[in-house]
């Protein structure tokens, strides 16, 4: 490398650094701000000109992402997700790769540059609603889980995707069942190599340097055999994770690759800024506009829909519709490719990189308000309600309550509430909009009701006046503070414990009036200092052993 491709390098670093940090700040995710850098140091300041150095270090970075993709992609996961959504997560690709297509032909766009309209639009970004969403602690709720099989589907189409590019201009079907063989072969020979590397791996995992040598050397050759069979670098790479991703090692060498994939990465997402042409030729405002309502509104909209005929309650199919309302990274990859294919040009390119940065940053308020968009558009979903089987009239409830406990949320806090209060032979019931949790709640006899905390038409059906108390360990400030008003309405004089995220949140919670409010991480503390560091170490081992116990009969009901 010359001195000035160097300086080149050093400067799409530091100016991708100082513009992540703005963006974290702003609660933004860093890929906006790298595309942002790349955008002030090339078009807006002219300090770097030439993007090929960028751009060979950008490629190395595609095929990096798709290798740790692969490795966290867990198979079995997608078996535990269900039919269903992963049903809903094709249906989802399908109607809204066709549907994009025609309308960004209406709009103007060449009908090469329609297809990619229809599956850069398609496709949502998994690692900003992953990471949103566990911000959130709301990636094992319902909708939270059919995103996640949503989330997959599209990866997995996005990959083929990828793979079909290149027949684009030679559309047959000889051409497309040379694809196919080829990609056969490479699936093959993963499945090969994966039993041989096993057992090399037990050797290889002995030492920190060369499992980190080992896992990039698998992914690099499968990239160039990717390469030999006319695939991508990045399928090679994706085909590799996969194969590392399926061994006992996964976390080890997931945690070793990611810093090199993040290096890389972001000189890729620089590079990308660096191409976005300023200007309005040709109606690309317009044309971007017309994009951007497609991601935000139009997608969700078919989501939603979708969701629904797979008989979803509203509040989880509004949701997860909401939440996908983004373009992906494998958006910009498609791009990319298309680019180096020839078939797009600059200014396309800049319409969907300016396309990326404004979904990214609506999906950061959609995602942190999305239960208050469910309330602002509920009067409306009454028209959907007959479509909500899956969760319509589920629940087991005896015809008198009194002096009993109604706990909202099943998922972990609540689960160990719902434990010790059946243990204490009080009479409980629980309040959850997972249809699998409150049917598994029935076939053991508990008190339950499948609903949304925020739906008060249960309010009657919960006795909220002669209850002993009602707890919430659904982390969720807008809902607690609804559903304290609500039991303090109905003149009861039950204890209300709710839980909260932070300080701020307890503080607005006790002012309405809760009587107690949980912080976890607080609670933990104290448990560590108080019930753990204080105790002899013969008193730590017996209660060591307790929690094993206790640890191991929980994992065998959930499994259950």
């Amino acid at each position: 490398m010359s001195y000035s491709q160097f300086y080149d390098v050093g400067i799409a670093v530091a100016a991708a650094t100082i513009l992540a940090v703005i963006f974290n700040m702003l609660k933004q995710p860093t890929i906006l701000g790298y595309i942002v850098a790349g955008l002030l140091i090339g078009p807006v300041l002219g300090i770097v000109k030439d993007t090929a150095v960028l751009g060979n270090f950008s490629e190395l970075g595609i095929a990096l992402l798709l290798f740790i993709i692969g490795i966290e992609l867990d198979i079995k996961l997608i078996k535990q997700l269900g039919l269903s959504s992963l049903s809903v997560g094709f249906l989802q690709v399908l109607t809204t790769a066709v549907i994009s297509y025609f309308l960004a032909a209406a709009v103007g766009f060449s009908p090469l540059q329609a297809i990619y309209v229809g599956l850069i639009v398609t496709f949502s970004s998994t690692m900003v609603v992953i990471k949103l969403l566990s911000d959130k602690n709301e990636l094992d709720s319902l909708h939270g889980e059919l995103v996640l099989g949503i989330l997959i589907v599209q990866d997995l189409l996005a990959v083929f995707a990828m793979a079909l590019l290149g027949t684009i201009s030679n559309f047959t079907p000889a051409a497309i069942g040379i694809v196919v063989g080829k990609g056969a072969v490479l699936i093959l020979s993963a499945f090969a190599a994966g039993y041989i590397l096993n057992k090399v791996l037990k050797y290889a995992v002995r030492s920190k340097e060369l499992l980190f040598i080992f896992a990039l050397s698998v992914c690099m050759v499968f990239a160039a055999w990717a390469a030999f069979l006319d695939y991508s670098l990045a399928i090679g790479a994706f085909m590799a994770g996969i194969i590392l991703g399926n061994t006992q090692y996964s976390y080890e060498i997931a945690g070793k690759v990611k810093p090199l994939r993040d290096f890389f990465l972001t000189l890729f997402f620089v590079s990308l800024g660096m191409q976005i042409t300023l200007s309005n030729s040709n109606g690309l405002l317009a044309k971007t506009a017309a994009a951007a309502l497609m991601v935000v509104v139009l997608k969700p909209v078919i989501t939603f829909l979708i969701t629904k005929a797979f008989r979803f309650g509203n509040r989880t199919a509004l949701l997860a519709s909401v939440q996908l309302g983004q373009v992906s990274e494998f958006s910009l990859i498609l791009v990319a490719a298309g680019i180096s294919l020839g078939h797009i040009s600059s200014e396309f390119f800049s319409i969907m990189a300016i396309l990326t940065m404004l979904t990214f940053a609506i999906t950061a308020y959609t995602i942190k308000f999305d239960n208050t968009i469910y309330a602002a558009l509920s009067p409306f979903m009454k028209l959907f309600e007959r479509l909500s089987a899956k969760e319509e009239n589920l629940k087991s409830l005896p015809e008198r309550l009194s002096s009993h406990v109604v706990v909202f949320g099943f998922y972990r806090m609540g689960g160990k509430v719902i434990r010790l209060l059946k243990q204490r032979k009080e009479e409980i019931v629980v309040v959850d909009y997972n249809p699998e949790k409150i049917r598994g709640l029935i076939m053991e006899g508990v008190n339950c009701i499948c609903s949304d905390m925020a739906n008060w038409e249960i309010d009657g059906l919960l006795s909220f006046k002669s209850a002993k108390a009602v707890v919430s360990t659904i982390r969720d400030k807008d809902n607690n503070l609804g559903l304290i008003g609500r039991v303090r309405e109905s003149g009861s004089r039950a204890i209300v414990v709710v839980a909260a995220f932070s300080e701020e949140d307890a503080l607005q919670l006790y002012k309405k009036g809760a009587d107690y409010v949980v912080l976890p991480e607080q609670l933990g503390g104290e448990h560590i200092i108080t019930n753990i560091v204080s105790r002899k170490k013969s008193e730590l081992r017996k209660l060591s052993g307790s929690h094993i116990e206790s640890i191991r009969k929980e994992l065998a009901e959930n499994k259950q």
